[in-house]
């Protein structure tokens, strides 16, 4: 049996994080998805682990993700202030880095073109200093480069973007995207020319870039070895030029190598070096490498593509170069892998597990199981290691850095009081993604350490968020870490039977999962489901009384504002939920009681919303192919459809039983009024975010809703107390009816489905009961079918 690491899974909850795992196991069933859309594993994805020290911002697309890249958006513009700044030096510290970098990177070329045409620059481009420079007589030279940029920013075609730039992501080769551009090659020869005799180095260095970005692929590395590969220069277009060096490369290795110190030297192109370094070449790059530093940065490219343990990678790159951002970057994509392992992927049922093509000798509980002994053991052995390197970072941000890290892998190991310990070390002056940290994990002490339950600890959560919530607004990433928390903490209040505060905890993360763009998924409806989802789940009645209490209340503490503020919705919409709950758990009195409170116009207001109000309950839905249309529809009401079966159950006549037999027959997921019972008949989205209710929904109404028990039950009686065969002939066709249709799973279920075979019921329609005026309306082929 192959065993692999990446994205292991278990279903066993050994010492990791006893107080988490049956909380993890709560939430992870809420957010167990149905066939369609959905979110995807990596918005689902619980991470904790955040932090980051200086230097690391520009890796971003290569943090630890599900998906190929972390992020598709060069985060750092780095790149272009350097190159702004050598323009600033070499015109003056008087032209500002702002206005060059105005008309570099925000101005399009076509109106750059333009405004010197009309000899309009200086008065277009108002007050800008760089403008006012180039313009000067002595620099006309540098005016006329910039000209020339803009143009071939402008020819170079669709796949091109700002110039002294390039960050698409490109074909496999690269040239094979000019084939069509515009270009006119011949108008670089007289460039080509004058470079060799040019004096001006800053010039000389920016044509020679110009032509390896837009020129022919034969003269890019000709090119490059000429100004830049034995150059002492520090530009950022030695860095670019690097790019283009690669990509001109035949040789896999060489391409590599020169991708990897482009990477290295510069933030802009991160993304690119990603998709196109090759990592089947490691050893022989690794051969081209000019000393440590050049070998830790390609261990290092290689090890942040591995979705398994790099432990050795990890010390590799830290003996190579020791304290460096390529360290703190690898340690802390592990942290991450080992939340996937221990704290997330053990227990989601839907998400990628201990695979193998076949699942001979070990079943599969044993494979996580003895996935989940490996990891641990990797995690002691890691976590051993980290605490050498955080004695020998003594201050500073890679201090703090391990502190966190160290913090995290002993929470993971049930190891609170060191947990706690290094947690309390990290410094109040840390980098905000640390600090972020430092509250993330003293809040989860207080989970493990304190009674949730008291207004303290309340407050002491509600502090967290607010610090937490603070850094984010500055870097909406960290939403991420908002989300995990309070996905965790619905868990455990859920844990402790308070499925009010859970609910709007449940809700309240998701206004922070879509971490990049801030997007609230709570509807604005006031009649969304988005509200009941999870009290459709886990609430009692008891339980609604709580939640509506806490909605109604006047002088709400922090934590409770904090927790309403965006998840809650009229009171009128949680009796409702109420009412139906109880409908559906035949507790008629409370049912009727509940609804009674509800205004009319309110009730109105929320049948119309989500269901048709002008419905016959007490007309079976499957029969209305036989029935004249009906006009002047009286309204449907969920109070007075109660309160007429609460009537009638203490009937015992034949029409009575079958008026009670069609109100629960359309109540079941079959009628017209399933919405009684349920939200949504099938399976729907909801289910993405909520669960799947397909268990719940068998049991409701002691299984009418699924099985139409209760229906059967009283077509029965009616069947037995009928004093004429009008009410015989209804009787047993709604019987056969509901034999039927009793099997929930051939509508809304994967599961294996029953073959139906009829019974009596069809055999007694078309013999005894034939000559009825029932008979004469309903009676269709598809019945008669049966009977052969």
């Amino acid at each position: 049996m192959k065993i692999i690491y990446s994205n292991m899974v278990s279903k066993q909850y050994p010492a990791i994080t006893r107080f988490l795992a049956v909380s993890l196991a709560l939430l992870i069933t809420v957010q167990a998805g149905a066939c369609g859309w959905g979110d995807d594993y990596e918005t689902l994805r619980l991470a904790f682990f955040k932090a980051d020290t200086p230097g690391m911002e520009k890796f971003k697309p290569a943090y630890y993700t599900e998906h190929y890249l972390n992020t598709d958006i060069i985060q750092s513009d780095a790149d272009r202030l350097r190159n702004c700044a050598e323009w600033q030096h070499k015109l003056g510290k008087g032209v500002l880095t702002d206005d060059i970098y105005q008309i570099q990177y925000n101005t399009p070329p076509e109106e750059f073109r333009k405004q010197y045409d009309a000899k309009q620059l200086k008065s277009y481009f108002k007050d800008n200093t760089f403008i006012k420079a180039l313009l000067r007589a002595e620099n006309k030279a540098y005016l006329q480069y910039l000209i020339f940029a803009k143009e071939m920013e402008y020819e170079g075609g669709s796949s091109q973007t700002s110039w002294e730039s390039w960050d698409d992501e490109g074909p496999r080769n690269y040239w094979d995207s000019n084939e069509d551009t515009i270009v006119d090659y011949s108008r670089f020869v007289p460039i080509e020319k004058r470079l060799a005799a040019c004096k001006d180095q800053f010039l000389k260095e920016r044509y020679a870039f110009m032509l390896i970005r837009y020129g022919r692929k034969d003269n890019v590395v000709p090119l490059y070895n000429r100004y830049f590969e034995n150059s002492a220069t520090t530009t950022v277009l030695k860095s670019w030029a690097m790019l283009f060096r690669a990509y001109a490369a035949n040789d896999k290795a060489e391409q590599n190598y020169y991708l990897s110190r482009c990477f290295d030297l510069c933030d802009e192109k991160v993304i690119s070096v990603l998709q196109w370094y090759n990592l089947e070449e490691k050893n022989n790059t690794l051969k081209l490498a000019k000393n440590d530093h050049e070998r830790a940065v390609i261990i290092a490219i290689h090890a942040m593509r591995d979705p398994g343990p790099v432990f050795n990678a990890i010390k590799e790159v830290n003996r190579l170069a020791p304290g460096s951002e390529y360290v703190n970057l690898l340690v802390g994509r592990e942290v991450n892998k080992f939340e996937d392992w221990l704290f997330y992927s053990l227990m989601k049922n839907n998400a990628p597990g201990a695979y193998s093509e076949t699942w001979e000798g070990d079943s599969y509980m044993d494979v996580r199981a003895k996935n989940y002994r490996k990891d641990i053991k990797y995690l002691r052995s890691f976590r051993k290691y980290l605490i050498e390197l955080y004695g020998r970072a003594a201050v500073g941000n890679n201090h703090d850095f391990m502190a966190a890290a160290l913090a995290h892998l002993n929470f993971m190991d049930d190891n609170i009081q060191d947990g706690y310990k290094y947690a309390s070390a990290i410094s109040d002056n840390a980098k905000p993604s640390i600090q972020v940290q430092k509250y993330t994990e003293l809040a989860l002490v207080n989970v493990k350490q304190n009674d949730i339950t008291t207004t303290e600890v309340k407050q002491q959560l509600y502090n967290a968020f607010t610090k937490i919530q603070e850094i984010a607004i500055t870097d909406l990433s960290y939403n991420k870490s908002l989300y995990t928390l309070l996905t965790l903490l619905a868990a455990e209040y859920n844990k402790k039977g308070d499925i009010a505060t859970a609910n709007l905890l449940f809700l309240k993360a998701d206004t922070y999962k879509y971490t990049d763009y801030g997007y609230n998924p709570i509807s604005t409806e006031k009649f969304s489901y988005t509200y009941l989802g999870y009290l459709d789940k886990y609430a009692k009645s008891s339980d609604v009384d709580n939640l509506i209490a806490l909605n109604d209340k006047k002088n709400k503490t922090p934590f409770e504002k904090f927790i309403c503020e965006g998840t809650t919705t009229v009171r009128e919409y949680y009796l409702d939920f109420k009412g139906r709950q109880a409908f559906r758990e035949n507790k008629l009195k409370l049912a009727y009681e509940t609804f009674k409170q509800i205004p009319d116009t309110i009730a109105k207001e929320i049948l119309i919303y989500a269901e048709d109000d002008s419905i016959d309950p007490f007309f079976p839905a499957i029969l209305d192919y036989g029935r004249p249309v009906v006009k002047n529809k009286k309204t449907f009401s969920k109070l007075l459809f109660v309160k007429e079966i609460k009537d009638l159950e203490n009937k015992t006549d034949a029409n009575s039983y079958l008026r009670l037999g069609h109100a629960y027959y359309n109540t079941s997921y079959r009628g017209n009024a399933w919405f009684m019972s349920t939200y949504y008949q099938g399976s729907a989205g909801w289910e993405v975010t909520f669960g799947s209710l397909l268990t719940y929904k068998k049991q409701y109404s002691s299984g009418n809703y699924a099985q139409l028990t209760l229906a059967h039950k009283y077509y029965m009686k009616a069947f037995e107390a009928a004093t004429n065969n009008e009410q015989r002939a209804m009787a047993v066709l709604m019987l056969h009816a509901c034999e039927r249709y009793s099997d929930y799973r051939q509508n809304y279920s994967l599961e294996e489905k029953r073959v139906y075979k009829p019974t009596r019921w069809v055999k007694d329609f078309y013999g005894k009961y034939n000559k009825t005026e029932t008979f004469k309306k309903y009676s269709c082929p598809t019945l008669s079918m049966y009977l052969k």
